[in-house]
C-alpha cells in the first residue's frame, strides 16, 4: 500500500504548473497506468473479498488524481467544459470494473458484510456509486441494500448515498438524506432536499453518525468554483 501511494504521488507530482486540457488528462491516465501497474505486480488476488478491495482502489485513482488539479489557471467560463472532458477518461475506467464487479456479484444479490467484510463491500458499493451508466444496475443494488442494512448486512449510510443519487439522477425526486452536494456560491451545499428540517432524523434512522451540517463541514470550500 505504501508503495502504491508514494508511485502516485510522485505522478501526481509531475503536473504542469500552467496545464492545458491535455496535460490534465495524461494526468488522469497516467495515473491510472500506475495505479494498474502496481495492482498487476501483486500477486493474484487470494479470494473475493481482496478482488474487491483491489478494484475499490482502481474506482478511486482517478478521482484521487481529479482532486489534485488546479483550474485557477482555467478560465472559468471553460471549466465544466473541461472537466467533463477530463472525467470522459475517468468514466471509461468505471465502465471497465463495473464489468469486473458485475462478474463477482454472488447469486443472493450483493456482498454481505458477514462474508466478504466490510472494506470489500463498501469497495462494491463505490464502483455501482458511479455507475450512472448503468440505472439497472444502480436499481438493483439499491434494492439488495435496503434489505440488507436493517440487519447489518450492509451499511445504512451507503443505503442512503444511494438512494439520493438515484433518487436524484434517475427518478428526479428530492434526495432524501443529504448525501448529494453541489457548489453554490463558494460553498457546498446539498441540493433538491426534501423536507430539511427532518433529514437529520432520517440520516439517524439509517445509522448515519453525522448531522447534515457536520457532513457538509468535511467539504473544502476552496474546491467550490464561485
Amino acid at each position: 500500500m505504501w508503495a502504491f501511494q508514494f508511485s502516485m504521488q510522485a505522478a501526481l507530482a509531475t503536473i504542469n504548473p500552467s496545464p492545458t486540457l491535455n496535460d490534465f488528462q495524461n494526468h488522469i491516465k497516467k495515473a491510472y497506468e500506475v495505479a494498474e501497474a502496481e495492482q498487476a505486480r501483486k500477486p493474484p488476488a487470494q479470494n473475493i473479498s481482496e478482488k474487491l478491495i483491489r478494484l475499490g482502489i482502481l474506482d478511486q485513482t482517478g478521482r484521487m488524481a481529479f482532486q489534485h488539479l488546479d483550474f485557477s489557471s482555467v478560465p472559468e467560463s471553460e471549466r465544466q467544459a473541461w472537466r467533463m472532458a477530463i472525467f470522459s477518461e475517468i468514466s471509461r475506467h468505471d465502465i471497465k470494473y463495473q464489468d469486473e464487479l458485475v462478474k463477482l456479484i454472488p447469486e443472493d444479490g450483493w456482498f454481505k458484510i458477514s462474508i466478504y467484510g466490510k472494506e470489500a463491500a463498501r469497495s462494491a458499493f463505490l464502483i455501482v456509486q458511479h455507475a450512472t451508466n448503468n440505472v439497472t444496475l444502480m436499481r438493483q443494488v439499491l434494492k439488495k441494500l435496503g434489505e440488507l442494512w436493517p440487519s447489518g448486512e450492509a451499511e445504512g449510510q451507503l443505503y442512503a448515498l444511494m438512494y439520493d443519487r438515484v433518487s436524484l439522477e434517475f427518478d428526479k425526486k428530492p434526495q432524501l438524506y443529504g448525501t448529494q452536494v453541489k457548489c453554490n456560491a463558494g460553498h457546498w451545499e446539498a441540493y433538491n432536499l426534501e423536507d430539511k428540517n427532518h433529514v437529520n432524523a432520517r440520516r439517524t434512522s439509517v445509522g448515519m453518525k453525522q448531522t447534515l451540517e457536520e457532513y457538509l463541514s468535511t467539504f473544502d470550500d476552496s474546491k467550490c468554483d464561485k
